[in-house]
């Protein structure tokens, strides 16, 4: 076996795959105490969840009008794992895979989403890192260019309303996301 097939085997173990999960669960609930605060931060930023629909939008029209065309370019098809961790370790296998990891998930976007924001939307060039560390996510690359936009938009509310309001869009913004998988997933 070559040294790619040996780390792509390895990277795809379910052992490796679970110890990822619960090291990104671990770095939210080191976050514990500071929970109360995120949400009253989310209640700071609540304006703003308005402007969540033009970023889940952009979102929804790429999957209804692109996506199906850049599924089909290989390159830009890659992913280390074939779906976002975030959704627990079991995504791969469905509903009944992601149902159990939906708390965790929630708790965790309110404590990734702020960080993202504090962190990566003081620049554009911090915007494009976001975008990219999606892929350590396991998300598509066509899915991570896709998030380019989105993270321009999230900035936008960054720089004119503040870190709470871009936040808060963020936050719901991703709610969004996983009603619309939740949905799909159940009919």
């Amino acid at each position: 076996m070559d040294v790619f097939g040996f780390l792509d085997s390895a990277l795809q173990s379910e052992g490796f795959v679970i110890g990822y999960y619960v090291f990104t669960v671990a770095t939210s609930l080191i976050l514990i105490k500071e929970t109360k605060k995120r949400i009253l931060d989310l209640k700071d930023g609540i304006r703003s969840i308005i402007y969540a629909p033009i970023a889940f939008g952009i979102l929804i029209g790429y999957l209804l009008t692109l996506y199906p065309i850049v599924e089909k370019i290989p390159i830009l098809n890659w992913s280390w794992l074939g779906y976002n961790i975030a959704f627990g370790p079991f995504a791969d296998q469905g509903f009944w895979g992601i149902l159990p990891f939906i708390p965790l998930l929630l708790y965790m976007f309110i404590h990734i989403n702020h960080v993202e924001e504090l962190y990566f939307r003081k620049s554009k060039k911090m915007v494009l890192v976001w975008a990219v560390a999606h892929v350590a996510m396991g998300v598509k690359l066509h899915m991570a260019i896709l998030l380019i936009p989105i993270g321009f938009l999230f900035k936008y509310v960054y720089d004119k309303k503040g870190l709470n309001h871009s936040y808060a869009m963020h936050f719901t913004t991703n709610i969004l996301v996983v009603m619309a998988l939740f949905l799909t997933l159940i009919r």
